[in-house]
């Protein structure tokens, strides 16, 4: 919506700026643009406020994990003062019945500091009726924080060759391990961005699955995982 309300006041602005100074005749030609500017703006506009309708929908109920399912064998899943907590010995993804195409998701984390090399991760589109699913995931860690992994779909997809330089430079100094951290990705047709504590991490028109659900996943290694504010709106 910011976006059109800037654009409709950028033209009025420079019209009333330069109208004084043309022709008849140019101004006819000005007015014809001017009229396709506000156009645009109101497509804008038209779009976001369609984007804002959509309803939040939660995904951490408080005390209680309905709606989700582990993978394999966990040492503890549940769900305390609206957080969902996740213990496992095994790498294991932890599924919601909740499937969507086009979206937006998003929810703050904060992992255990008794593995420095603690994996965990925030998955979409994922599908497969038992154990590992397929579809994608946003990384959860500290050596690739916010990058895209295709699971079962070829392995990292951002970054991989060819922008690990920009990936890098994206995400220095954004995650902090001692802190709880927003993650966030939109995802719509083949297009997917991850953004982290606000900042776009990372960026990919690859995608090749179209719809599944969201989970959360443990890698076997370290304390317990804990989602907190996790939500996802369709676009």
């Amino acid at each position: 919506m910011q976006l059109g309300i800037h654009l409709m006041l950028l033209v009025t602005q420079t019209f009333a700026k330069v109208a004084p100074l043309i022709s008849p005749s140019g101004m006819k030609m000005i007015q014809g643009n001017c009229l396709f500017c506000a156009l645009l703006g109101m497509v804008a506009l038209l779009a976001n406020a369609k984007e804002e309708s959509k309803e939040w929908i939660n995904l951490c109920e408080d005390n209680s994990t309905k709606g989700w399912t582990p993978r394999a064998k966990v040492e503890s899943f549940e769900s305390v003062d609206g957080e969902l907590n996740l213990l496992s010995k095994v790498n294991v993804w932890v599924l919601s019945n909740l499937q969507m195409k086009d979206f937006v998701v998003e929810g703050e984390v904060k992992i255990p500091l008794d593995y420095e090399g603690f994996n965990s991760g925030l998955g979409f589109r994922l599908v497969g009726d038992q154990g590992k699913p397929k579809g994608y995931q946003c990384e959860i860690d500290q050596k690739k924080p916010a990058a895209i992994y295709g699971i079962g779909l070829g392995g990292w997809i951002y970054p991989r060759k060819g922008t690990e330089a920009e990936y890098s430079k994206r995400v220095q100094g954004l995650f902090d391990a001692n802190s709880w951290n927003h993650f966030r990705i939109r995802c719509i047709g083949p297009k997917a961005k991850t953004f982290l504590n606000g900042k776009l991490v990372a960026e990919t028109d690859q995608l090749v699955q179209t719809k599944g659900s969201f989970g959360i996943q443990h890698h076997g290694k370290g304390g317990s995982v804990r989602f907190r504010k996790l939500r996802a709106r369709a676009l």
